[in-house]
């Protein structure tokens, strides 16, 4: 037998170990999708991984690198259609994503629904981005939304006593926006006395304004802060998902990003933007911080 011949009889066989994962991931989504605490299905932690290891005779000995974008909103709050967003991320062919809406979960419930009954090559991260008094905190592998309004402290706290984790999303924003719309977007030097698990270190915005990033890795080094960094594209356009991207090993899905995090192992990156695609994303942002400004709806992060 020649060696086509056995790539092709190796992936025969992978394909046929995949079929019962095929079967029905909706019965499987319905074992985990009504728990307090989030638990990964067997689609999440067994099928998408086995299906990138298709062809390798020796999986043992590999430990696949994977990528998520885990900042993302869609129509459940201020961004995209949320079947643009999962077509987006699959073009990609991004392993992961977290939907974080603003003070809300139901979008991140039914994208991981989605994903499941169309069989699709995609985790969702189940997420909000929750509105504190002293910034926008992200808490994913979450199945509930929390209090608005509360301190961030308090909040990362509810967000572990649910069993998720806490993301300082965007930590450093400009002031100025944050002036004009009479709000708070970014912890800041919070970053150093609030227990979160992971620092937005990308938040993925074309020109000057990776400062704002530089700063909160700065930040990070300055203060000696040992936890994870993620990359996100806080996406509220389905063209920008993947723009931030947050880098994670393992053979478990999902469950390699969450222990991942937990214990400071992941990476953050921005993808290239194109011209075209920067003058986008000002104009888009312009018209939210005016649409915030006068008719205090949705949001700029």
């Amino acid at each position: 037998m020649n060696r086509n011949e056995n790539e092709l009889e190796q992936i025969s066989r992978d394909f046929e170990e995949l079929k019962p994962f095929e079967k029905d991931p909706l019965k499987d989504l319905s074992k985990v999708e009504n728990l307090e605490v989030w638990a990964p299905t067997d689609y999440e932690r067994y099928y998408l991984p086995k299906l990138k290891l298709v062809g390798i005779k020796d999986k043992s000995s590999v430990i696949l690198q994977n990528v998520a974008d885990l900042h993302v909103h869609t129509q459940w709050s201020d961004g995209d259609d949320l079947d643009k967003v999962l077509d987006r991320a699959i073009c990609l062919r991004l392993d992961a994503i977290a939907i974080t809406d603003h003070d809300e979960i139901k979008g991140a419930i039914e994208a991981r629904r989605r994903v499941h009954e169309r069989r699709l090559p995609l985790a969702v991260v189940p997420g909000t981005e929750v509105s504190t008094k002293d910034g926008h905190v992200g808490a994913l592998f979450v199945m509930k939304k929390f209090p608005m309004n509360l301190s961030a402290k308090e909040t990362v706290k509810l967000i572990h006593e649910a069993g998720g984790l806490a993301i300082a999303h965007h930590p450093y924003t400009p002031k100025l926006i944050e002036k004009v719309l009479s709000i708070k977007l970014g912890c800041g030097d919070l970053i150093k006395d609030i227990p979160f698990d992971a620092i937005e270190c990308t938040n993925a915005v074309p020109g000057r304004g990776v400062k704002y990033n530089i700063a909160a890795v700065e930040s990070m080094n300055e203060k000696h802060i040992n936890v994870g960094v993620t990359g996100s594209s806080d996406a509220h356009d389905a063209k920008f998902v993947g723009k931030g991207r947050t880098y994670y090993a393992g053979n478990e899905g999902v469950l390699s990003l969450k222990n991942s995090m937990a214990v400071g192992f992941t990476k953050g990156s921005e993808a290239y933007w194109k011209t075209s695609e920067k003058f986008l994303y000002y104009s888009k942002l312009l018209k939210a911080i005016f649409r915030n400004t006068i008719k205090r709806k949705g949001s700029v992060n």
